[in-house]
């Protein structure tokens, strides 16, 4: 069998993967995307996480967390490691022709605040609110280079750490970078896959590092954090797209510098 690809090799496709995983004709016929969506607007809409200021560092177009908390946040900044992934954010959020639809999860945003019309206003408030894409290079010891932000108020993370750490050192040192970007008190929302190893687009099959809940629990505690809840997925059915165990959604809170 061929070697697994990484995400930041050129066989990556960000528009595939939206499709086949999140997608609203998605190959993989799971309710992760909703459940997720739906766990997080109980984070948020809960109201004890507050601020102005958001920075997302989430797997290339798995940027559903933000369609929820641009209701709750007036300034979003977009990190990110993958230049075609970068591109194609940069697509929608300029409304290109050949942009990916993420229409289907502006409807969802908007029917859990219980409203059945609205997703274009929700598409459209959230590409006001994006105010940068910084590219986020993981293999310098300063991810941003010469990038300067003002540390955020919550940081949102989908299947990121997992699909781009090629060994569990590097997971720990990028969530210490995580911890970095965030004020004292402010909340990360991570959204991980639990005991992945891999996950299929298109044609070729991406490396994941298996990581478990013990695991991401005591990383979060060394890089600063106090885990305030979670809640898992489990997978639905067996699928080859992918061998994740289940999904957790964790919010945490920036106890101290470290």
């Amino acid at each position: 069998m061929a070697a697994h690809k990484h995400y930041h090799d050129e066989e990556y496709d960000p528009c595939c993967a939206f499709e086949t995983y999140i997608g609203s004709k998605r190959l993989f016929k799971d309710n992760a995307l909703e459940d997720a969506m739906t766990n997080v607007y109980k984070m948020l809409s809960s109201g004890s996480v507050k601020g102005d200021n958001v920075i997302d560092v989430s797997l290339g177009l798995f940027l559903f967390p933000l369609l929820i908390a641009v209701d709750y946040f007036k300034n979003i900044v977009k990190i990110e490691s993958s230049d075609c992934s970068i591109e194609e954010i940069q697509k929608w959020i300029e409304k290109e022709p050949s942009s990916i639809d993420k229409s289907h999860m502006a409807a969802f945003a908007c029917a859990l605040k219980g409203k059945s019309t609205g997703w274009k206003e929700q598409e459209y408030k959230l590409r006001n609110a994006i105010k940068q894409i910084v590219k986020w290079d993981i293999s310098q010891e300063n991810p941003l280079g010469s990038v300067t932000l003002p540390q955020a108020d919550c940081l949102t993370s989908v299947l990121y750490l997992e699909c781009v750490c090629k060994d569990h050192n590097r997971f720990c040192q990028l969530m210490k970078q995580f911890s970095s970007l965030l004020k004292t008190g402010g909340h990360l929302i991570l959204v991980t896959c639990i005991n992945t190893t891999y996950y299929t687009v298109g044609q070729h099959r991406f490396s994941a590092l298996k990581i478990d809940e013990k695991f991401v629990h005591n990383i979060l505690k060394d890089s600063g954090f106090i885990i305030k809840s979670f809640d898992t997925f489990p997978k639905q059915f067996d699928s080859d797209l992918t061998d994740y165990e289940y999904i957790e959604c964790n919010i945490s809170i920036k106890q101290r510098e470290i």
